[in-house]
């Protein structure tokens, strides 16, 4: 069972019904996601169900319900391990908080997984209402239209599992932990078991309702009526839809891979026999150019069985697949192919006689028709949608890039923080998308909920809006707004909306992270960037070195009393990582590498690493060296070294594997301090970083040296580094508040000055 701020009634109800199972050899695992359930969960378990036994799973950082019930999962097999149980001898089935189970969910489960040798059983639940009492509905896959046995490929399409309805034999389990990796919650735990119950041991459904699915506002996930029409089934297609439909292909293909590979791995191992995987019904997501053709048959056979929806998304993974294959082949053959050619014919004659043959005389080139002057101009800077003055109450609006969560990066995530914090002070937020559409409101919406904690979460989560400045023509503003721009661009936004509409709040306020015109080469970005400095607004600075250094530049904004703050790190998550013991191995230096981002020096790295290892005369029996941030080539250094690229790491594996690290190299070649310096060391890691004006991070903690940002200057300091007394704990307790004030204070300051231009509600 996975907790997170239940309704004490809601789970008194669920444990009680666990306790009246007819099935009675229960042990029930809690894991309490939210951290600070863990008194409720034991005494409510004392008051209604004194003799079920009861072990509870807790830690430090709040736990998405995947993670959470991944946790529980893993705990589970300890347990069956600990007590000697064969796998045959326990089974394991998950369990929502507020949900309530019919007396005999276990028992006819078990019977099912005997008579079926499935894997994994699952049922049909009743729709309640908050009451527990009320049926709205009795048969959810009845209001889901759910197809009943969709098979391997079919789950791809639309899962049909839930996940409080299964009962699992524990070797589905070992084959499915660790879980997928994945960027907020795009996919749940009930559809990766369901996946690999369906290629090996198989899937039962009993086609009766064995719980009570209770409906209320807190649900992570409700039911979702598909027995009304819901207007235009069929939609002409066009860029907005080709986005939704490469996003739902996306997942199933990341998953139809996934699941391929995990098989492949248990054949490998020992775990799975040659031949006990039924791995066909993957092909269409396993194949680079084909796949197509199995989607429209799908589309076909789903239709004419009067699974319509079903068909609609069969149809559209098609048309992806199709596209797909169209682009690479574009790609591969188009105008790319005519310009590489012309390339090498230019550089060719280069050499000899110096310029190319001159086309004959007689040669007419075929007439072109003009260029839209919207493909050369920066529409980034033009608001695409037309305020509709309807809202009830004037806002915040907040302008990101994307409200996607995979495009999530730490600058939009720091002002969706704000945002959410203002929202839970009662300030309404309206976050607004002015680049790309959102490919999954509900996706988005999830992964916002993450913040809203307390017991005003519903009313929190009330005050806040999900609008998209791409895909609608016009959103619903107040002439009261305020604006928040987060980027150069943003800036662009905001002000021409307030002056073109004339809005009643003539400021916008303007989180600065960077100082952006550096992200670019002299020319219209770099002056655009710089023109938004000159808007009439108010500056909320991330960090105070930041805003030194537009001070330094001689920006009159930049002043002493304006909102700055440190950087959002838990430390104490990093501080109190276990350090792995010395002298087992060679010992590891870890790259904060990214190629495509330029001010992280990649290049630079790479040369100093070279340096380094050149200098010291180490060989691989003394230093393993890794690159950590963003995937890329392996990298062969003197000596034999290879820089082995690692990627982008799990945010809840991060820390850990931060403990195994002895020396690190991150650089950032600008007026902010990046993260990964401060986790480093926080983490008990001897970092090499770079200075910039008057950013030094050194003077945050010992663990860091900070040098100029040349390759020999930073192979100098990494042997000091490599030489240098392991890092002290008191060296890892790091303290931010030189950087700037705390983000939770600085909300607070922020609220205090809106109070005066926006209202609660």
């Amino acid at each position: 069972m996975a907790v997170f701020q239940p309704e004490p009634e809601y789970l008194a109800a669920q444990i009680q019904s666990l306790v009246a199972q007819t099935h009675t050899d229960c042990h029930l695992v809690a894991v309490i996601a939210d951290t600070c359930s863990k008194d409720l969960v034991l005494e409510t378990a004392m008051a209604v169900a004194p003799g079920l036994p009861l072990t509870m799973v807790s830690g430090d950082v709040a736990l998405d319900s995947v993670r959470a019930f991944e946790a529980g999962l893993s705990e589970a097999l300890r347990l069956i391990d600990a007590e000697g149980l064969g796998e045959d001898a326990a089974l394991i089935a998950l369990c929502d908080q507020d949900d309530i189970w019919h007396a005999d969910r276990l028992e006819r489960g078990v019977a099912a997984l005997v008579k079926s040798g499935a894997d994994l059983v699952h049922s049909d639940a009743r729709l309640v209402g908050p009451d527990g009492t009320t049926v709205l509905h009795r048969s959810m896959f009845a209001f889901e239209r759910r197809k009943k046995n969709p098979g391997l490929r079919g789950l791809l399409y639309r899962n049909n599992i839930t996940g409080m309805t299964t009962l699992m034999r524990p070797r589905l389990v070992r084959l499915a932990l660790p879980f997928p990796p994945q960027s907020g919650v795009h996919f749940y735990h009930d559809l990766w078991l369901g996946l690999l119950a369906a290629a090996t041991g198989g899937v039962h459904l009993i086609d009766t309702p064995l719980v009570d699915y209770r409906q209320h506002q807190s649900n992570v996930m409700g039911a979702i009526d598909r027995t009304q029409p819901r207007g235009p089934r069929w939609k002409r297609p066009d860029a907005m839809w080709m986005r939704k439909e490469a996003t739902a292909y996306a997942l199933a293909r990341y998953l139809g891979q996934s699941t391929y590979n995990r098989l492949s791995d248990a054949v490998t191992d020992g775990s799975l026999s040659h031949g006990e995987a039924k791995t066909a019904p993957l092909r269409p997501y396993l194949r680079r150019m084909r796949g197509m053709g199995t989607h429209l048959r799908d589309a076909v056979v789903l239709g004419l069985q009067g699974h319509a929806g079903l068909a609609r998304i069969a149809a559209g993974f098609a048309v992806v697949s199709i596209g797909r294959a169209v682009w690479t082949l574009r790609e591969a053959f188009g105008p790319g192919l005519k310009s590489a050619i012309d390339g090498f014919d230019t550089r060719l004659y280069s050499l000899s006689p110096g310029m190319s043959p001159r086309p004959p005389r007689n040669l007419t080139a075929p007439a072109k028709p003009p260029v839209k002057h919207e493909s050369i101009v920066d529409l980034r800077k033009e608001p695409r949608f037309v305020p509709e003055f309807s809202a009830p109450h004037a806002a915040l609006n907040i302008l990101v890039p994307t409200l996607n969560p995979t495009e999530i990066f730490a600058g939009i995530a720091t002002a969706l923080d704000i945002g959410l914090g203002l929202a839970v002070r009662g300030y309404p937020v309206r976050f607004i998308a002015t680049d790309l559409p959102m490919s999954s409101p509900g996706t988005t919406q999830l992964f916002l909920g993450r913040l809203g904690q307390g017991q005003d979460r519903e009313a929190t989560a009330a005050r806040i809006s999900l609008l998209c400045g791409v895909q609608n023509e016009t959103l619903p503003l107040h002439s009261g707004d305020m604006f928040m721009a987060t980027a150069w661009w943003s800036a662009h936004v905001a002000e021409r909306l307030i002056r073109r509409h004339e809005m009643a709040q003539t400021r916008f306020l303007y989180l600065i992270q960077d100082y952006e015109p550096h992200f670019y080469a002299w020319g219209p970005e770099f002056a655009d960037a710089m023109a938004s400095y000159h808007f009439d607004f108010e500056p909320v600075f991330n960090t105070t070195l930041l805003r030194d250094w537009f001070s330094e530049q001689g920006f009159g904004f930049a002043t002493g009393d304006v909102l700055a703050f440190h950087p959002s790190i838990d430390i104490e998550r990093y501080s109190h990582v276990a350090r792995r013991a010395a002298g087992k191995g060679p010992r590891r230096l870890a790259l904060y590498g990214r190629p495509d981002v330029p001010r992280n020096m990649y290049a630079t790295a790479i040369e100093a690493l070279a340096r380094f290892v050149s200098k010291e005369n180490l060989g691989p029996e003394d230093i393993e060296l890794v690159s950590i941030g963003q995937h890329h080539s392996d990298v062969a250094l003197p000596g034999g070294h290879i820089l082995r690229s690692l990627g982008k790491l799990p945010w809840e594996d991060y820390p850990d594997y931060l403990g195994t690290v002895d020396v690190g190299l991150s650089l950032m070649y600008s007026p902010h301090p990046s993260h990964p310096p401060l986790e480093m060391a926080a983490a008990g890691v001897r970092v090499v970083t770079n200075g910039f004006g008057p950013k030094d991070l050194s003077r945050l903690s010992p663990a860091i040296l900070s040098v100029p940002a040349t390759a020999p200057d930073l192979a100098d300091a990494l042997g000091l580094a490599w030489h240098a007394a392991p890092v002290s704990q008191s060296e890892r307790e790091i303290d931010l508040r030189d950087l700037g004030s705390h983000p939770e204070d600085m909300i607070d300051d922020l609220a205090n000055r809106l109070a005066t231009q926006l209202a609660r509600i």
